[in-house]
Protein backbone atom coordinates (compact mmCIF):
# COMPACT_ATOMS: atom_id res chain seq x y z
CA UNK A 1 0.00 0.00 0.00
CA UNK A 2 2.86 2.52 1.06
CA UNK A 3 4.80 1.04 -2.11
CA UNK A 4 1.40 2.03 -4.31
CA UNK A 5 1.06 6.11 -2.72
CA UNK A 6 4.44 6.69 -3.58
CA UNK A 7 3.92 5.96 -7.14
CA UNK A 8 0.86 7.43 -7.28
CA UNK A 9 2.44 10.95 -5.70
CA UNK A 10 5.25 10.32 -8.00
CA UNK A 11 3.49 10.15 -11.56
CA UNK A 12 1.28 12.98 -10.07
CA UNK A 13 4.65 15.62 -9.24
CA UNK A 14 6.08 13.97 -12.70
CA UNK A 15 2.23 15.60 -13.88
CA UNK A 16 2.53 18.17 -12.25
CA UNK A 17 5.76 19.60 -13.43
CA UNK A 18 5.33 18.44 -17.19
CA UNK A 19 2.05 20.86 -17.30
CA UNK A 20 4.05 23.29 -15.48
CA UNK A 21 7.41 23.30 -18.04
CA UNK A 22 4.82 23.44 -21.29
CA UNK A 23 2.61 26.41 -19.65
CA UNK A 24 5.88 28.54 -20.00
CA UNK A 25 5.69 28.35 -23.81
CA UNK A 26 2.66 29.87 -25.43
CA UNK A 27 3.42 30.84 -28.51
CA UNK A 28 5.84 33.79 -29.58
CA UNK A 29 5.54 37.07 -27.23
CA UNK A 30 4.08 39.77 -29.32
CA UNK A 31 6.48 42.56 -29.64
CA UNK A 32 6.65 46.28 -28.13
CA UNK A 33 8.35 49.14 -29.96
CA UNK A 34 12.02 48.94 -29.46
CA UNK A 35 12.24 45.59 -28.45
CA UNK A 36 14.97 43.83 -29.21
CA UNK A 37 17.36 40.88 -29.70
CA UNK A 38 20.98 39.94 -30.63
CA UNK A 39 22.02 36.87 -32.19
CA UNK A 40 25.75 35.04 -32.74
CA UNK A 41 25.90 33.56 -36.33
CA UNK A 42 27.99 31.22 -37.75
CA UNK A 43 28.16 31.47 -41.05
CA UNK A 44 29.87 29.03 -43.71
CA UNK A 45 33.05 28.63 -43.69
CA UNK A 46 34.07 29.30 -39.79
CA UNK A 47 33.02 32.94 -40.12
CA UNK A 48 30.95 34.68 -37.48
CA UNK A 49 28.53 37.19 -37.41
CA UNK A 50 26.34 39.52 -34.88
CA UNK A 51 22.65 40.12 -36.04
CA UNK A 52 20.26 42.75 -33.96
CA UNK A 53 17.27 42.81 -34.96
CA UNK A 54 14.78 45.52 -33.15
CA UNK A 55 11.31 45.87 -33.69
CA UNK A 56 11.04 49.46 -34.71
CA UNK A 57 7.11 50.10 -34.43
CA UNK A 58 3.83 50.88 -36.43
CA UNK A 59 3.39 53.33 -38.86
CA UNK A 60 1.69 54.37 -41.82
CA UNK A 61 3.07 54.13 -45.28
CA UNK A 62 1.22 54.59 -49.46
CA UNK A 63 -1.92 54.95 -46.99
CA UNK A 64 -1.38 50.60 -45.46
CA UNK A 65 -0.47 50.14 -41.70
CA UNK A 66 2.90 48.51 -41.49
CA UNK A 67 5.20 47.00 -38.69
CA UNK A 68 9.14 47.57 -39.02
CA UNK A 69 11.61 45.35 -37.84
CA UNK A 70 15.45 46.82 -38.57
CA UNK A 71 18.59 44.40 -39.01
CA UNK A 72 21.76 45.43 -38.11
CA UNK A 73 24.56 42.70 -39.28
CA UNK A 74 28.51 42.97 -37.95
CA UNK A 75 30.53 40.72 -40.17
CA UNK A 76 34.01 40.17 -38.62
CA UNK A 77 36.41 42.38 -40.35
CA UNK A 78 33.41 44.30 -41.86
CA UNK A 79 31.44 47.62 -41.22
CA UNK A 80 27.68 47.19 -40.08
CA UNK A 81 24.87 46.75 -42.59
CA UNK A 82 22.16 48.14 -41.67
CA UNK A 83 18.15 47.45 -43.41
CA UNK A 84 14.99 47.49 -42.37
CA UNK A 85 11.74 45.14 -43.74
CA UNK A 86 8.43 46.88 -43.72
CA UNK A 87 5.92 44.40 -43.37
CA UNK A 88 1.65 45.11 -44.07
CA UNK A 89 -0.40 44.46 -40.78
CA UNK A 90 -3.75 43.55 -43.13
CA UNK A 91 -1.68 40.76 -45.25
CA UNK A 92 1.79 39.93 -43.44
CA UNK A 93 3.32 40.27 -46.79
CA UNK A 94 6.28 43.04 -47.42
CA UNK A 95 5.66 46.27 -48.48
CA UNK A 96 9.02 47.86 -48.55
CA UNK A 97 13.01 47.31 -48.30
CA UNK A 98 14.97 49.80 -46.82
CA UNK A 99 18.69 49.88 -46.84
CA UNK A 100 21.79 52.12 -45.61
CA UNK A 101 23.95 53.21 -48.73
CA UNK A 102 26.60 55.21 -47.33
CA UNK A 103 24.94 58.25 -46.54
CA UNK A 104 21.75 57.68 -48.40
CA UNK A 105 18.78 55.37 -48.14
CA UNK A 106 18.11 53.13 -50.89
CA UNK A 107 14.06 51.73 -50.67
CA UNK A 108 13.13 48.88 -53.01
CA UNK A 109 9.99 46.50 -53.92
CA UNK A 110 11.42 42.99 -53.49
CA UNK A 111 10.28 39.74 -52.29
CA UNK A 112 11.82 39.31 -49.21
CA UNK A 113 12.00 35.46 -49.46
CA UNK A 114 14.43 35.79 -52.61
CA UNK A 115 16.42 37.99 -50.46
CA UNK A 116 15.87 35.61 -47.23
CA UNK A 117 14.12 32.28 -47.33
CA UNK A 118 11.09 32.38 -45.42
CA UNK A 119 12.70 30.50 -41.90
CA UNK A 120 15.45 32.57 -41.53
CA UNK A 121 13.11 36.16 -41.48
CA UNK A 122 12.24 36.96 -38.19
CA UNK A 123 8.60 36.45 -37.00
CA UNK A 124 6.32 38.86 -35.25
CA UNK A 125 3.75 36.08 -35.15
CA UNK A 126 4.16 32.02 -33.87
CA UNK A 127 4.89 30.30 -37.23
CA UNK A 128 2.93 26.87 -37.37
CA UNK A 129 5.69 24.74 -36.84
CA UNK A 130 6.47 26.40 -33.34
CA UNK A 131 3.04 26.57 -32.34
CA UNK A 132 2.25 25.42 -28.91
CA UNK A 133 -0.32 22.81 -30.09
CA UNK A 134 2.28 20.77 -31.83
CA UNK A 135 5.03 18.29 -30.18
CA UNK A 136 7.93 19.37 -27.99
CA UNK A 137 10.90 17.71 -28.02
CA UNK A 138 11.79 18.79 -24.45
CA UNK A 139 11.67 22.17 -22.11
CA UNK A 140 14.78 23.29 -21.33
CA UNK A 141 16.12 26.39 -19.76
CA UNK A 142 18.90 28.66 -21.94
CA UNK A 143 21.19 31.14 -20.51
CA UNK A 144 22.69 34.22 -22.65
CA UNK A 145 25.97 35.18 -22.59
CA UNK A 146 24.51 38.58 -20.30
CA UNK A 147 23.74 35.91 -17.17
CA UNK A 148 20.00 36.13 -18.08
CA UNK A 149 17.62 32.87 -18.20
CA UNK A 150 14.82 31.87 -20.18
CA UNK A 151 12.65 29.08 -20.65
CA UNK A 152 12.48 27.05 -23.94
CA UNK A 153 10.78 24.79 -25.48
CA UNK A 154 12.90 22.33 -28.14
CA UNK A 155 11.07 21.66 -31.71
CA UNK A 156 12.79 19.11 -33.94
CA UNK A 157 12.64 19.61 -37.61
CA UNK A 158 14.21 17.64 -40.18
CA UNK A 159 17.58 18.79 -39.96
CA UNK A 160 18.31 19.56 -36.37
CA UNK A 161 16.61 21.39 -33.50
CA UNK A 162 15.06 25.03 -32.83
CA UNK A 163 14.89 26.53 -29.06
CA UNK A 164 11.90 28.95 -29.08
CA UNK A 165 11.02 30.77 -26.26
CA UNK A 166 7.91 33.24 -25.27
CA UNK A 167 10.06 35.58 -23.20
CA UNK A 168 12.10 36.82 -25.85
CA UNK A 169 11.32 39.23 -28.80
CA UNK A 170 10.91 37.31 -32.20
CA UNK A 171 11.22 33.47 -29.92
CA UNK A 172 14.43 31.82 -31.64
CA UNK A 173 16.95 31.45 -29.00
CA UNK A 174 19.00 28.80 -30.84
CA UNK A 175 19.16 26.59 -33.49
CA UNK A 176 21.18 23.34 -34.73
CA UNK A 177 21.25 22.51 -38.18
CA UNK A 178 22.62 19.46 -39.61
CA UNK A 179 24.81 18.61 -35.56
CA UNK A 180 25.96 22.36 -35.88
CA UNK A 181 25.37 25.24 -33.85
CA UNK A 182 24.31 28.13 -36.80
CA UNK A 183 23.01 30.67 -34.38
CA UNK A 184 22.46 31.41 -30.27
CA UNK A 185 20.91 34.28 -28.46
CA UNK A 186 23.52 36.62 -26.93
CA UNK A 187 21.13 39.03 -25.74
CA UNK A 188 17.95 40.65 -25.37
CA UNK A 189 15.61 43.34 -24.18
CA UNK A 190 13.40 46.85 -24.78
CA UNK A 191 13.57 50.46 -25.30
CA UNK A 192 16.05 49.86 -28.57
CA UNK A 193 15.73 53.07 -30.96
CA UNK A 194 16.65 52.07 -34.79
CA UNK A 195 19.18 53.31 -36.29
CA UNK A 196 17.61 54.07 -39.55
CA UNK A 197 15.07 57.12 -38.84
CA UNK A 198 11.39 56.25 -39.75
CA UNK A 199 10.56 59.35 -41.16
CA UNK A 200 13.26 58.60 -43.49
CA UNK A 201 11.98 55.45 -44.35
CA UNK A 202 8.24 56.80 -44.79
CA UNK A 203 9.72 59.41 -46.96
CA UNK A 204 11.67 57.11 -49.20
CA UNK A 205 10.40 56.22 -52.55
CA UNK A 206 10.93 52.85 -53.58
CA UNK A 207 12.08 50.95 -56.79
CA UNK A 208 10.77 48.03 -58.40
CA UNK A 209 13.67 45.64 -58.15
CA UNK A 210 11.61 42.93 -59.75
CA UNK A 211 11.04 45.15 -63.32
CA UNK A 212 14.21 46.59 -62.91
CA UNK A 213 16.14 42.66 -62.89
CA UNK A 214 13.33 41.13 -65.39
CA UNK A 215 10.48 40.18 -63.07
CA UNK A 216 13.13 39.35 -60.34
CA UNK A 217 11.31 38.91 -56.75
CA UNK A 218 8.47 40.91 -58.40
CA UNK A 219 6.14 43.16 -56.27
Amino acid sequence: MHKRIVILVSTFLFFVATVSAASVYTGFKEPKKGDWVVYNVNVKDGMQMEQKIVFVGEATMEGKKVHGIELVLNMTGEGPGVSQMWIEEKTEMPLKYVMQMGPQLMCMRMNFQQMMPADKMPSTQTPEEYSPDKPVVRYDTYTTPTGKRVRVAVFKNENGEVWVSSSVPFGVVKVIDNGKTVLTLKDFGSGAKPTLPVSKAIECQPVDMGQMMGGFGGS
